[in-house]
């Protein structure tokens, strides 16, 4: 095997775009502005590089949310309180940075999942394929499901 250097302006660019990725991933909500659909939507905060509005499924380590995956909420008492398939999702900027004409940029993977009856403040386990993939607790005013889940800052250690 033979070492092959990696130039500075390679490794220049590598860096920056992936100090872009986890800087965009670190707090943000996934297109804001961006024509947002309605109802319920799952927000995978993968970070992967593609074409906006390009159909998407999750990136590693998120494989397994894609076209076709179950989706289910259940309450604190096991029940199922909403269902869905996944159709094909669709790739929204992670942040407001201008990258200029680069074709291909850091996004999340969204996918709209219709209306849902929740209640406002209950906590409900999400699942995609029956594995627990997140928490979320309902909010009309924000109905996005995020995979991973949000950091709460009001806990010690998450900021």
């Amino acid at each position: 095997m033979r070492f092959r250097p990696v130039h500075r302006p390679a490794l220049l660019a590598a860096t920056i775009l992936s100090a872009a990725a986890l800087a965009g991933c670190a707090g943000t909500t996934a297109g804001a502005g961006d024509g947002e659909a309605g109802g319920l939507q799952l927000v995978v905060r993968d970070g992967h590089l593609r074409e906006v509005g390009a159909a998407c499924s999750g990136a590693r380590p998120y494989l397994g949310v894609h076209k076709g995956a179950q989706l289910s909420l259940h309450d604190d008492e096991g029940r199922q309180v909403f269902a869905a398939v996944l159709g094909d999702g669709e790739a929204v900027k992670v942040d407001d940075i201008d990258y200029g004409t680069a074709p291909r940029i850091p996004t999340f993977c969204r996918f709209s999942l219709g209306i849902a009856e929740l209640d406002d403040g209950t906590q409900y386990s999400v699942s995609i394929d029956g594995q627990v993939v997140a928490e979320h607790e309902a909010d009309a005013a924000d109905p996005m499901v995020f995979v991973p889940a949000l950091a709460d800052p009001t806990i010690e250690g998450t900021e």
